[in-house]
């Protein structure tokens, strides 16, 4: 959720940071929705829309327009994108369409074997590296 919030306001505040790391963000609430009812083995459809449709209102937003890979388009600062490619939450689709509507410099950074897990847990040293040669390069 951070990587989204990060990405929204940047998108909808103005924000010019001088760069972001950003780890594994959902593409589209509703595409987010539908891979938790397909984990559960529950059928999304029409309950995905419905839960969107119903919680929006709950929160006061319309759910259908929370959607990361429309913020993308406004981030022009430097960033950093990481996924495990193992993420059964967020599909690398969502990930290259992110990353393809980022206007600014951009690294994608891939970890083969992570899923929608902390990076460090198997990939501690390639994460650090990573990071560091991003925040060097700055």
């Amino acid at each position: 959720m951070g990587a989204v919030a990060i990405m929204k306001a940047i998108a909808d505040y103005n924000i010019q940071p001088g760069s972001i790391i950003i780890e594994c963000p959902f593409g589209t609430m509703y595409k987010t929705v539908a891979a938790r009812f397909d984990a559960l083995g529950v059928p999304k459809f029409p309950m995905a829309s419905l839960l969107m449709f119903w919680g929006g209102i709950q929160n006061g937003y319309w759910a259908f327009l929370h959607n990361p890979v429309d913020y993308a388009k406004s981030i022009t600062a430097p960033t950093l994108l990481l996924y495990g490619e193992r993420d059964e939450r967020v599909s690398r689709a969502e990930i290259d369409e992110i990353y393809h509507n980022m206007k600014g410099e951009k690294v994608l950074r891939l970890y083969p074997l992570a899923g929608h897990e902390n990076y460090l847990l198997k990939y501690k040293e390639q994460w650090v590296q990573d990071v560091s040669h991003f925040l060097n390069d700055r």
